[in-house]
């Protein structure tokens, strides 16, 4: 849908989001042309908090990387435990290398339990990062086509009267040139016909 089409509109915005998800829409918190949209104008409820749970999804999203992280790296622990300690509680038989096993067998399968919730979560959050943002984008449009609309008559409304302020300068400077040529040609014939000296009495009883 094109953009010039939306702001002509009177009717609430409704993208048709099948193509703007196949468009590259940035992701508008972290855009300053978005973000400088603001500056001057307050958002509306809808945005803040469509912009608040853009941010939490982020979070949630950096949450969950790093807890992937921390607990693949303790499952990694675990395998070289057990790798370490096979030998010990089965070929020596030695029950605190056999209980220290089975405690990282346990927590291996605790944490591939984990790791399975987490993959879903990180691979789900994109598309709801993308339906957030392009709600956004909706009730970004709704606030600001209006100031579009208020401005381009504002800036409609200038234009006439830098017209209109054209006109009288001009007509104001054409003025002020035949004033100056008839004060320059006046003077300048009271001062061949009087002389100087009379000129300069004359000027200092009327100017």
């Amino acid at each position: 849908m094109n953009l010039l089409n939306v702001f002509t509109k009177k009717k609430p915005i409704n993208f048709d989001k099948k193509i703007l998800r196949k468009n590259d829409i940035s992701l508008l918190i972290v855009d300053e042309r978005w973000n400088a949209l603001f500056k001057k104008e307050e958002k509306t409820a809808k945005i803040i908090q469509y912009e608040e749970k853009l941010r939490d999804l982020l979070k949630e999203q950096a949450r969950l990387t790093t807890e992937e992280q921390d607990i693949l790296r303790i499952k990694k622990v675990c395998m070289d435990k057990i790798i370490k300690l096979t030998d010990e509680a089965y070929e020596k038989n030695n029950p605190a290398a056999l209980k220290e096993m089975q405690h990282c067998h346990d927590e291996i399968n605790r944490i591939n339990e984990r790791l399975v919730v987490i993959q879903q979560e990180l691979e789900d959050i994109p598309n709801q990062i993308k339906e957030t943002n392009l709600y956004l984008l909706e009730a970004t449009v709704d606030k600001v086509y209006t100031k579009i609309k208020t401005g381009q008559k504002k800036i409609n409304e200038l234009e006439e009267k830098i017209e209109t302020m054209k006109a009288e300068l001009k007509q104001c400077i054409n003025e002020k040139e035949e004033l100056s040529e008839l004060v320059t040609n006046a003077y300048s014939y009271f001062h061949d016909l009087l002389g100087a000296e009379e000129l300069e009495r004359l000027d200092k009883e009327f100017l």
